[in-house]
């Protein structure tokens, strides 16, 4: 990249802000990274990397670090209520030689992540909420509403499915499709020694139950119903709903009873997607991650295509002449990748509130679709 660009500014240190000041770093840019949220606020439960992830992870140099602050599975087992075994599903699909999906608190890879861009010189600012920007062809004037300014060549929105970044730049609120379920996301413990190297999903009709160790201790359980786009859920209410929606599974009975507690920090949010008509980027600006491509968890790729999206952009950044051209560049080669993934979580999500059974043939297309290089 000639001169034209030497300083950026990153908007949400989420997984996919913090891997693009890593790789933005990495190629020599001066970067800044502004986070809305206070430095300690809760970075939710518990996170899978697939092994399309390790090749990244390796790019920013955390690899080794994520393996050994989270638990590497083998295999995850596809049961009924009752516990039958009805698919088995290879986490090394990639290589067999490779560790399988990795699995960590999301709050060890936040940090993790910010460690190694912090020692990269990476400029931090927490509590930095985003007023507004302007841009021109010479580069971006960034508002807070603390009322500092920062200028910059490049701004960069990785900050989530409600981005400002990306409707400030579209120039319209963009609107979120509901899917048609309901995800809750639970900590769970595990009774010492039985830590395996295998994750649980659980099926109950249109009901989904996930059970993942997260350490030789502790996990998480997310659950996923469909519920009406009205539905609310009060957080003294969380812990019986939960409750409830175990009742049916008759797998490990003790151990869903007794995992987690009525003081458990239960989260709850409703399933949506974003799917963009429009490009990416502006002039000055450019979005990546849920900002861009939001899609069902179903698949677990939301931030593995988020990671991508960062390395990217670094290295379209990084091989052209002219900013224009990098980020064009940028969006051509993730844009097909990022939204047939974000198709098939869809699918795969539809199919299994529909009671369909056919979840191999998409999770096949996606592992094949995985294993050629973003």
């Amino acid at each position: 990249m000639s001169n034209t660009i030497e300083n950026v500014i990153i908007i949400g240190a989420g997984i996919g802000g913090l891997s693009a000041a890593i790789s933005l770093r990495k190629i020599g840019l001066q970067v800044t990274l502004c986070e809305g949220s206070a430095h300690d606020a809760p970075a939710g439960t518990g996170i899978t990397q697939p092994q399309n992830t390790f090749k990244v992870l390796k790019d920013l140099g955390v690899y080794e670090e994520c393996l050994e602050q989270g638990v590497q599975l083998d295999s995850m087992h596809i049961l009924n209520k009752e516990g039958r075994v009805l698919l088995e599903v290879n986490q090394k699909f990639l290589n067999e030689d490779l560790p399988g999906r990795n699995s960590i608190w999301r709050s060890s890879l936040n940090d993790i992540l910010l460690t190694k861009a912090l020692s990269l010189g990476v400029t931090m600012q927490w509590n930095k909420k985003l007023k507004t920007y302007e841009e021109n062809e010479h580069g971006v004037t960034v508002y807070f509403e603390d009322d500092t300014i920062l200028e910059a060549d490049l701004l960069v929105g990785f900050d989530g499915i409600r981005s400002k970044v990306r409707n400030m730049m579209l120039q319209r609120e963009v609107q979120s499709s509901y899917l048609g379920m309901g995800s809750w996301r639970v900590p769970i413990e595990f009774p010492a020694g039985t830590l395996t190297t295998t994750s649980y999903m659980l099926l109950n009709e249109d009901n989904k139950v996930g059970i993942f160790p997260l350490t030789a201790t502790d996990g998480y359980m997310f659950i996923l119903k469909p519920v009406d786009e009205d539905y609310r859920d009060p957080k003294e209410q969380r812990y019986d709903t939960v409750r409830n929606m175990l009742e049916p599974f008759q797998w490990k009975k003790d151990f869903l009873n007794n995992c987690f507690q009525p003081d458990s920090p239960i989260l709850f949010n409703m399933i949506r997607q974003v799917v963009l008509k429009e490009k990416w980027y502006s002039q000055r600006v450019v979005i990546g991650g849920d900002a861009a491509h939001a899609s069902a968890p179903n698949l677990a790729q939301g931030a593995a295509m988020a990671i991508e999206d960062a390395i990217v952009l670094a290295e379209e950044i990084d091989q052209h002449h002219s900013l224009s051209e990098a980020l064009s560049a940028y969006y051509d080669r993730r844009y097909p990748r990022a939204r047939e993934v974000q198709r098939l979580s869809e699918e795969l999500l539809i199919n299994e509130m529909s009671g369909k059974s056919s979840q191999q043939e998409i999770i096949q297309q996606c592992d094949a679709l995985l294993e050629r290089a973003y």
